[in-house]
């Protein structure tokens, strides 16, 4: 009972944190954009949410749920964030790399103005960093610990060559961007050759 009033305090204490609003959209499940402004990313107990102002000056606090995902721009650099369902909570993860076989995302964190990460201390199980989509919005978690086991069953069938490699010079979880795009470029030049 006690962690529940924990979690309530510090949900209402990160509500009245307040922080820049980026001039966005959020896609609905129906394929609409909604304009307005994105405020903040928050985390809760079922996963994370923005608090969203539309056009007409009402805010909402949204979650991953009810909407496909948003999107924003900062100083000409381009912010996608999708929302995604894994093991029973739903996340908007930032879309940082997208290819035609894999796309890769990232948890938000406090490392971006937008976000309040402080409940994300609260979780007993910590959620990955990173997340590469694959097939139709399916994801898969790589986790910092066991990453190499991960990924090598991960790549295992698709890209036998590559997985051998993870956890070598240059395959490290440093540089999971430069992974998912050898994968990337791997699969490009099978299509093409067929």
């Amino acid at each position: 009972m006690r962690n529940t009033y924990l979690i309530l305090i510090l949900l209402f204490v990160s509500l009245s944190v307040s922080a820049a609003s980026f001039r966005g959209f959020l896609l609905t499940k129906d394929g609409y954009q909604l304009t307005g402004y994105l405020n903040l990313i928050e985390y809760a107990p079922t996963g994370n949410l923005i608090v969203f102002t539309n056009d007409f000056g009402d805010e909402y606090s949204i979650h991953p749920t009810l909407v496909k995902g948003f999107g924003f721009s900062k100083d000409g650099e381009n912010f996608r964030y999708v929302s995604r369902f894994h093991e029973g909570l739903w996340f908007f993860l930032r879309e940082d790399q997208s290819g035609r076989a894999l796309r890769l995302y990232r948890l938000p964190d406090s490392s971006d103005d937008w976000v309040d990460d402080q409940l994300l201390q609260l979780f007993q199980n910590p959620i990955p960093t990173y997340w590469i989509g694959y097939g139709k919005d399916q994801i898969f978690p790589v986790p910092r610990v066991g990453y190499k086991k991960s990924l090598r069953e991960f790549f295992a069938e698709a890209s036998p060559e590559l997985a051998r490699k993870i956890g070598k010079r240059g395959y490290r979880y440093r540089d999971i961007y430069a992974i998912v795009a050898e994968f990337n470029e791997r699969s490009m030049r099978r299509r093409r050759r067929l």
